[in-house]
Formats: C-alpha cells, sequence, structure tokens
C-alpha cells in the first residue's frame, strides 16, 4: 500500500513580489486614467465658463459704446473682470448702479467661501481674495475662479481701448479671457500657444 503524501507549498518571496507589483501597476493605470478623466471634465467646465463670460464681455462692450475695462492678464484683472460684468465696483457683492444699469451682464456669478466649493457650487464662482492691486495696494476683492480654484484672467485686446484711450497687448483683437489651467501656472504673457495648460477664448491665426 502506497502512502500519498501531501504537499502545502506556499508562494515563494519572489511570487509575492511580483504579485504585489502587477497590482501596484494595474492600480496606478487606474489612477491615471480617473485623473485624466476628471481633468478633461474640468478642461470642459473651463472652456463653458470662458464662453458665458465672452459673451458678457461682448454685451458690455456693446453698452459701453464699443470700449472695454483695461485688463493687464496679471492677478488683479480677475477683479476687473468681475466688476465689470457684475456692476459690482465697490465689490460688496450686489450690483451697483452703473448709469441707471443694474442687471449684471452675467448673472451666473456665485459668491463662494471656499475654491474647493466651486465644484460643487452652480453658476460661475467668485472668492474674495487678498491680492495685490496696482492703485491701492494689497487689498481683499472678489475674483472670478476658474474650475482648478484660481483666478481667471482678463485682458484688453491688442486692437481695442478702454475710456482712456489706452489700448491693450492681448492676443485677440477685442480682448483675451483665459485660465492657467490645471497647474496654475499658464504662460498669461505668450502670444503663441507654446503653453497647452492654458484654456482660454484666444483665437491664434
Amino acid at each position: 500500500m502506497k502512502l500519498i503524501r501531501k504537499t502545502n507549498r506556499g508562494f515563494t518571496l519572489v511570487e509575492i513580489l511580483v504579485g504585489v507589483g502587477i497590482l501596484a501597476m494595474l492600480a496606478a493605470g487606474m489612477w491615471v486614467a480617473v485623473g485624466s478623466y476628471q481633468n478633461k471634465k474640468l478642461v470642459k467646465k473651463a472652456e463653458t465658463e470662458i464662453q458665458l463670460l465672452e459673451a458678457a464681455m461682448n454685451e458690455y462692450r456693446t453698452d459701453h459704446g464699443g470700449l472695454l475695462p483695461f485688463g493687464r492678464g496679471d492677478e488683479e484683472s480677475s477683479n476687473i473682470l468681475y466688476c465689470a460684468l457684475s456692476l459690482d465696483y465697490d465689490n460688496d457683492g450686489e450690483p451697483d448702479d452703473d448709469n441707471g444699469v443694474r442687471v449684471p451682464y452675467c448673472p451666473t456669478f456665485n459668491i463662494i467661501r471656499n475654491p474647493k466649493a466651486a465644484e460643487q457650487g452652480e453658476g460661475i464662482p467668485v472668492l474674495r481674495v487678498s491680492i495685490r492691486t496696482k492703485e491701492k495696494g494689497r487689498r481683499k476683492v472678489l475674483v472670478v475662479i476658474d474650475p482648478w480654484g484660481k483666478p481667471y484672467r482678463y485682458r484688453l485686446g491688442c486692437e481695442a481701448e478702454d475710456d482712456k484711450g489706452k489700448t491693450g497687448e492681448g492676443v485677440n483683437a477685442d480682448f483675451d479671457i483665459f485660465s492657467q489651467g490645471p497647474d496654475g501656472q499658464g504662460d498669461s504673457t505668450t502670444r503663441s500657444a507654446e503653453n497647452e495648460d492654458n484654456v482660454s477664448n484666444i483665437k491664434f491665426l
């Protein structure tokens, strides 16, 4: 009579390490895929919001005889964008009287307290932040926030004028409205499409 010997052979250390490595690669791939999908959604949201801001600014220009507010595309320009389109020149969150006009050009602004709430809230988020302004130094003002929690930028166009006859330095003839993208480091002065992080209404010829 033969005895059958049972062998309870476990996994070797090498086999365990290989298995862990495979799982890690799968998890990393999933993480990249989810991140890419989320970023595409935010880029699409930024594009939609910029279209709304562009339409509102065109309406502003029509009501002001073709003149536009002056903006350099710097940190302060987001407050200039907000003030023009909301008619809230004193930054109290309510439209002021602008030659008898009290209906904001962009009625979808939503004042929030935290940039993380921008994704959940409706409308284009507006946040009160401390920025350095050219005339009054550092002060707290309302700025228009992109889907990544950073201020949208506004720049007067290269063929447009403000109410003082000053011409802008924008890429477009009329005005530029742009987000500095997911990393918040987009090149705000470029006249070419070299920085692909930017999301804008800029039309490169």
